[in-house]
């Protein structure tokens, strides 16, 4: 089960012509997601922990930005993008591992506990 508080994420893909990777940091606090990359992508959403299953379950939305390039080849063009990403999240903190499908493409996602959130 993931513990509310920051996370960092590296992703990765094997797309034409080899392998790319990324990070981001994300916010879990009382269900809600809210996170970044470097280059002005935004995600926000929900994570909910499902007992019988023992996943956490990750609905998110993910604003690219104009122009924005992703690391599965996909580009938000002049307008940019909007994605919506689920996920089920196995493991718990501090360390869990999903693969998501990104604009078609799998990712794989490694999310790292930081640290508890100040009060």
């Amino acid at each position: 089960m993931l513990e509310d508080g920051l996370y960092g994420l590296k992703y990765t893909t094997v797309c034409e012509g080899g392998s790319d990777a990324g990070s981001a940091l994300a916010v879990l606090r009382n269900g809600r997601i809210l996170g970044s990359d470097p280059w002005g992508g935004v995600f926000v959403g929900s994570c909910e922990f499902d007992p019988d299953a023992g996943l956490d379950k990750v609905r998110l939305q993910f604003d690219v930005p104009p122009e924005g390039k992703l690391i599965t080849g996909f580009s938000a063009g002049p307008a940019g993008a909007v994605l919506d990403i689920v996920a089920a999240v196995e493991g718990d903190s501090p360390l869990a591992a999903t693969v998501v499908e990104v604009a078609g493409m799998p990712v794989n996602v490694e999310l790292t506990y930081l640290g508890p959130l100040p009060n």
